[in-house]
């Protein structure tokens, strides 16, 4: 692929120009594109024209740089300071140290009007600090409008570049440009130009405009803004389409406009390239240039708008690129940026500076197109892979040149296309209930994960998150890692090659889990751009059901000492045929009072868990049901394939028996009831049983009560029976006789979860509790009569 830029000259020199160009135009179309059709020379002019200095740490264990400067000459009006006199220059290291660099061999571009010089070195400072690299170049060109009018050339061409060593950033290059600043503007037409900044590193780049730079006297190390600079609107009228003319730089992809140039002339400017890491700013590099503004009819071509893009890591890009001449020109397509391993002189990159192949191409772009074949078109084609996942996009440049008739100048347009490449989602994430030594757990399983890069900085890890919950979330496309506010954390880490990972860590029964795998990926050369891949698909699982649940604990019998309770549980819902190892068994538990803790084991049950086994039910004798509600809790135990042992997985949410509580009153009794279970009797109905014959019955059902809350588990007796379907009981209380009481409770497992919905309503009967109402009536006073008696004397 071709990189060709155009530098213009003046029409002072297009007599001799004129002749370059029929030799030129005796070749193919592409030479004369690459030829004097599209870089024109100064006249009276010296050599320099543009120029940065780049660094490159290029040791893990000194702090040694390899520091390049890259300069542009004008091969023509200035070839012979551009010759040997420009051989060698002095670079200033910025930590009190200099050298004398010598020039490696010239590259000339733009059919031999311009070169691209090369000055490299490498320096070992000291200790960790900020550095500003400079080197002073005599010989600016002349006539530079907006330097010194007609004394340009006695201004120094100064640039320098600072870095910030600090160990802990590790490898690190300043950005390059890529983009050779060769091209020309016409007066009334907006100007741009884009330098393509690739950061090898993937750093975040930020540009802002600068001042050209000389120094006071004639050597130094330390520059200074020139005096007489002048800003380009200055020599503007208008902009483009009215109204205000500007110059401004965009401070995300670099692309420096003038809108407009209102002159013809040579003007400089700068501007800085800053590069940022997590936040920290570790190096600037200035680029100081120059552009020639014609007064010419020629009209700028057009390049289409290009969207950002963000691929999964190995796609496939082929993204069309087109471009108009309004002028029905031919138009010269081409690209700038990292992706192509290319730099500003066409060859390779330095091996330090590569990003992993394959690289990018241009298809149908470095060849001039025919006017009838507009719009032109190019393909930007690149195979992306795993390897090239970071966190900061790739930038490509695209530049459009017009290839006008003889005489005129070309003039370029500019667009940049973003390239975000993220990791792939881990695939196929799934749970299932399993268990550990330590208890409940849940097993993840997901398929190898294929986009593990290494670096010397590491390798690929995935990061297990898991939240409460099985609610989904909405992530945003091309959003790698999970939002902050996902509710998601970090509950472990395993290699990439890992394709299980047991959680145990404080599962709670009664809760669902979600889980997500994320993967991260190494930095490279030290900088922090690695970066996150898509989060996969979440799992969930309901947790609750991997276990047996209470399902009763009922009151069939009221005694001091021979009462009895049934307990009654389901077998374990969620367990499917291999979770784990059988035999199994439960191992039932009793505690004495609503909330007892003092645990006594009444029970141990083998089963296999047969659909037919009679294995969820137990009827606890020998209570004093009386005067004590009872609770109860149920182990699970699965044998270990491994060791043979019986090993307990789970054990339920206690539930304790109804406890029933009578108050006398007058000519009337006060019920109340609770019961605490994993289960929620609220918003339900319980039956309210009465009888006026003893505590061995009958019981006739007298009240249906409508709860809500604990609270509301309450009645009150006055005798009536509201409920006739089995007979009418309904008589005043009397203080001379006993009533008995019991309660039947209705419940259900909450219906969020189906599975445990499903066990249906759950009833449960209290302890028969008796009461005789209190008649606090005050009896009628005696009548004497109307006859008075006379005691005897």
């Amino acid at each position: 692929m071709g990189r060709k830029n155009t530098v213009f000259g003046e029409k002072s020199l297009y007599n001799k120009w004129i002749m370059f160009m029929r030799f030129i135009y005796s070749l193919a179309l592409l030479s004369i594109f690459l030829g004097a059709v599209l870089w024109p020379s100064l006249s009276q002019a010296t050599h320099v024209r543009a120029g940065e200095i780049t660094t490159r740490r290029v040791s893990e264990t000194s702090l040694t740089y390899e520091i390049t400067l890259t300069t542009y000459y004008d091969e023509i009006g200035g070839r012979d300071a551009a010759g040997p006199a420009a051989n060698e220059y002095t670079i200033c290291f910025g930590d009190g140290t200099t050298q004398s660099v010598t020039r490696l061999p010239k590259q000339f571009i733009n059919g031999r009007t311009s070169s691209i010089n090369i000055y490299r070195t490498t320096h070992t400072y000291s200790g960790p600090g900020a550095y500003t690299i400079s080197v002073a170049i005599p010989n600016r060109n002349a006539n530079t409008k907006n330097l010194q009018s007609g004394a340009s050339e006695t201004i120094q061409f100064f640039v320098s570049t600072t870095i910030f060593i600090n160990p802990a950033l590790g490898l690190n290059s300043t950005p390059r440009l890529l983009n050779p600043p060769l091209d020309s503007g016409r007066v009334g037409q907006r100007f741009c130009h884009n330098p393509a900044a690739f950061d090898p590193d993937g750093d975040s780049l930020a540009f802002r405009l600068s001042i050209p730079q000389d120094i006071p006297g004639l050597s130094g190390c330390r520059g200074r803004n020139i005096p007489t600079y002048l800003d380009p609107t200055r020599f503007s009228r208008t902009a483009e389409n009215g109204g205000t003319p500007t110059f401004s730089i965009d401070a995300r992809t670099g692309e420096l406009c003038w809108d407009a140039p209102g002159e013809e002339g040579q003007f400089n400017f700068a501007f800085i390239v800053e590069e940022w890491r997590n936040g920290v700013l570790i190096g600037e590099v200035t680029r100081d240039m120059q552009i020639i503004v014609v007064d010419q009819p020629n009209k700028r071509p057009l390049i289409q708008p290009l969207p950002d893009l963000c691929v999964v890591a190995g796609t496939l890009i082929n993204q069309t690129v087109t471009a108009t001449d309004p002028d029905g020109n031919r138009v010269f397509i081409s690209a700038f940026g990292g992706v192509f391993n290319v730099g500003a002189d066409n060859q390779p990159l330095p091996a330090g500076e590569l990003i992993p192949p394959a690289y990018a191409r241009l298809v149908g772009g470095g060849s001039v197109t025919a006017p009838l074949t507009q719009p032109a078109t190019a393909t930007f084609s690149w195979q992306t892979s795993c390897n090239q996942i970071r966190e900061a996009p790739y930038d490509v440049t695209f530049k459009v040149n017009d290839v006008p008739g003889r005489n005129i100048t070309s003039l370029v347009s500019f667009q940049t296309l973003r390239i975000r490449i993220i990791g792939p989602a881990v695939q196929n994430l799934t749970a299932r209930p399993t268990a550990t030594a330590s208890g409940r757990a849940i097993q993840l399983s997901w398929s190898p994960y294929s986009c593990a890069p290494s670096t010397d900085r590491g390798s690929t890890q995935l990061i297990i998150y898991r939240k409460e919950g099985c609610t989904p979330i909405d992530i945003p496309p091309c959003t790698t890692g999970l939002p902050a506010n996902s509710g998601y954390r970090e509950i472990g880490r395993v290699a990439a090659g890992v394709v299980t990972f047991t959680d145990t860590s404080a599962l709670r029964r009664g809760v669902s889990y979600s889980y997500r795998l994320v993967a991260e990926y190494p930095d490279r050369s030290g900088s922090l751009n690695g970066g996150l891949s898509v989060a996969s698909t979440q799992a969930c699982l309901e947790l609750p059901l991997l276990a047996p649940v209470l399902t009763q604990v009922t009151v069939d019998s009221t005694s001091e000492s021979r009462g009895r309770i049934t307990v009654r549980w389901s077998r374990p819902i969620g367990l499917q045929p291999g979770d784990l190892g059988g035999p199994y068994q439960y191992r039932l538990q009793r505690a004495t009072g609503l909330d007892g803790t003092d645990w006594t084991p009444i029970a141990t049950i083998n089963t296999d868990l047969a659909p037919s086994a009679p294995d969820t039910l137990y009827i606890d004798r020998g209570l004093n049901t009386t005067a004590n509600p009872y609770r109860y809790r149920l182990e699970f135990f699965y044998t270990d394939p491994a060791t043979r042992q019986l090993t307990r997985l789970d054990v339920t949410e206690p539930a304790s028996s109804v406890r029933l509580a009578t108050t006398p009153a007058q000519r009337q009794i006060s019920l109340s009831w609770q019961a605490i279970t994993p289960w929620s009797n609220q918003n339900q109905t319980h039956d309210v049983y009465r009888s006026r014959s003893g505590p061995n019955g009958p019981f006739n059902l007298i009240a249906q009560v409508p709860v809500t809350n604990p609270a509301s588990f309450t009645f009150t007796d006055t005798g009536e029976d509201r409920v006739v379907a089995d007979g009418n009981t309904s008589r005043v209380l009397s203080a001379d006789s006993s009533y008995c009481y019991r309660v039947m409770t209705r419940g259900r497992y909450p219906a969020t979860d189906a599975r445990l919905a499903g066990l249906g309503l759950l009833t449960n009967y209290s302890q028969i509790q008796c009461a005789t109402p209190l008649d606090t009536t005050r009896p009628c006073p005696p009548d004497w009569g109307s006859t008075a008696s006379t005691a005897p004397a």
